[in-house]
């Protein structure tokens, strides 16, 4: 299951969808609204994500069928919200579900490192100055896709 949407998600909703009794591990990735920017010592009051939804949702399908295609698993729910998101907002739930939890672990990592680099989505700093900051995608998130080569080539 993939999702883009504007409003908040609720972690045992999104669980249940991918729960069954066929599963054995699940792995989660949640990713939340900080206050502060890790680069300085900026602090921020929320960010602000677009994204061009037909080619997001086009390149959330390709990576799931990678993970899907690549390791054991089950289920493969991704969710992005887009819009404006307060500190402590929940941004993007990755869940992989498996017999075994070496799949859904690996796979998890694999999603969302892939997503980071891969899809449509702009994501802007909100600053306390009510100026907004585009956010570059860091080197670090290049640096981790090389781990992924052989699945993404």
């Amino acid at each position: 299951m993939i999702k883009i949407i504007n409003e908040s998600f609720d972690l045992e909703t999104e669980f249940n969808s991918a729960s069954s009794y066929i599963n054995g591990a699940y792995s989660f990735f949640l990713g939340t609204v900080r206050s502060d920017l890790s680069s300085s010592n900026k602090k921020i009051k929320g960010i602000y994500l677009e994204c061009y939804e037909e080619l997001a949702l086009a390149q959330l399908k390709k990576i799931r069928s990678k993970a899907l295609n690549n390791w054991k698993l089950n289920e493969c729910l991704i969710i992005h919200r887009v819009g404006k998101l307060n500190i402590g907002e929940k941004i993007v739930l990755v869940i992989t579900a498996s017999s075994h939890r070496a799949n859904a672990i690996e796979a998890c990592e694999f999603v969302i490192d892939s997503l980071k680099i891969d899809v449509a989505f702009w994501k802007f700093h909100l600053l306390n100055n009510d100026q907004k900051e585009m956010v570059l995608q860091k080197y670090l998130d290049n640096e981790k896709m090389l781990k992924w080569k052989d699945i993404i080539s």
